[in-house]
């Protein structure tokens, strides 16, 4: 299911909605000598975000990070926990707000190591040894929570929480201070078995939280691309805590991918037709310093591609003459069906973007000026 809107400030509506105070189709309402609304839902497929006293609330331990290795790993954990929730806490009928249970001083202490003076820490002891196959790596590697409301009276209480729990695949570290970096593989197998562990933990504090009570907790495990990789991580594992559970059972798997185009290296249909459609427009434009697409699939489906097109010309006529081309070839030669974006780049930033939502057949555009 296609969850991003058609306008690229969709990435970031959480945090412009906070300026949208006085959109007609704001709901207002009042909370304990507080003002709190509700901005306007862009789709059926974005929730509303919680505004109180007409500012938005960010979570409370954002920027508590040992890493998450990329941008494109940290955006894929904050958007995937969304798509996650949604089969939990419907759009419809819940409000979305950052965290505001797990504090930034406990996230830390969480993130840390276990050592007598924080017998909090999730990650493992430091068992003294410096090969990388002897340590003991740093497993959890990020936090994140999200708040889903339902609405009270005239105001808002809490119906929901979703935690992601960003996983390491490897553990990048340094045996001495500005020394050369190593690396800690870590198996799929041992990383759901330790995210597991640290789920019950997480969800057994989480309800001796003030306010927390038996609403239901949902969990992911997202696994982290590694340095080298374009793609960001996915979500492989997922489970919910109700009725005032202290631990999680009964995890359901995620079969979840991402692969880059041109460079996966695997022969199939999406690869031959992304290949052509990227042959085309070099044509057009020869001086093109890159095409690249990232697919997401499903259960060995394809369920989504991103194209993004790097571009070294930089007059207006040139970027408008090769959108039209670029959505001419993407209706013929991509794959149909599937949603799908471009963007177009040159060193001044964001040139063009289209679109195209599963089913329809032409793209939509816009040219920045």
């Amino acid at each position: 299911m296609n969850k991003k809107a058609i306008a690229l400030m969709a990435a970031c509506v959480f945090l412009l909605s906070a300026c949208q105070t006085k959109d007609p189709d704001i709901k207002e309402t009042e909370s304990v000598g507080e003002e709190t609304e509700t901005t306007s839902q862009l789709s059926g497929d974005y929730y509303s975000a919680i505004i109180t006293d007409g500012t938005y609330k960010t979570s409370l331990n954002r920027g508590i990070t040992l890493g998450l290795n990329s941008n494109v790993n940290l955006k894929a954990f904050e958007t995937g926990l969304m798509d996650l929730s949604q089969s939990h806490f419907s759009p419809d009928s819940y409000y979305f707000q950052e965290g505001q249970y797990i504090d930034a001083e406990t996230t830390s202490k969480w993130l840390a190591r276990a050592t007598e003076k924080n017998p909090e820490g999730l990650n493992p002891e430091d068992n003294g040894k410096l090969e990388p196959n002897e340590r003991n790596p740093i497993y959890l590697d990020s936090l994140l929570e999200q708040n889903y409301m339902v609405k009270d009276g005239d105001g808002f209480t809490l119906g929901g929480i979703s935690i992601g729990l960003a996983m390491n695949t490897v553990d990048y570290y340094t045996q001495k201070e500005f020394g050369a970096e190593y690396e800690t593989k870590i198996s799929r197998e041992e990383l759901l078995a330790e995210g597991k562990k640290m789920a019950d933990k997480i969800v057994q504090r989480l309800r001796e939280t003030e306010g927390v009570g038996d609403i239901p907790i949902v969990v992911g495990i997202f696994e982290q691309s590694t340095k080298d990789n374009l793609a960001g991580g996915v979500y492989i594992s997922e489970t919910i805590s109700q009725d005032g559970a202290t631990t999680v059972q009964d995890w359901k798997s995620i079969n979840q991918k991402k692969v880059i185009f041109p460079t996966s290296g695997e022969e199939s249909t999406e690869l031959s037709s992304f290949e052509n459609f990227k042959s085309e427009i070099e044509n057009f434009f020869p001086n093109l310093s890159g095409v690249t697409a990232e697919a997401l699939y499903t259960d060995d489906q394809i369920v989504n591609m991103k194209v993004a097109i790097n571009t070294q010309f930089y007059g207006e006529s040139e970027i408008i003459a090769f959108t039209q081309n670029v959505a001419e070839k993407a209706s013929s030669y991509l794959l149909p069906n599937i949603p799908i974006e471009i963007t177009i780049k040159s060193v001044n930033g964001t040139e063009a973007f289209l679109s195209r939502k599963s089913g329809e057949t032409e793209f939509y555009t816009h040219v920045f000026d």
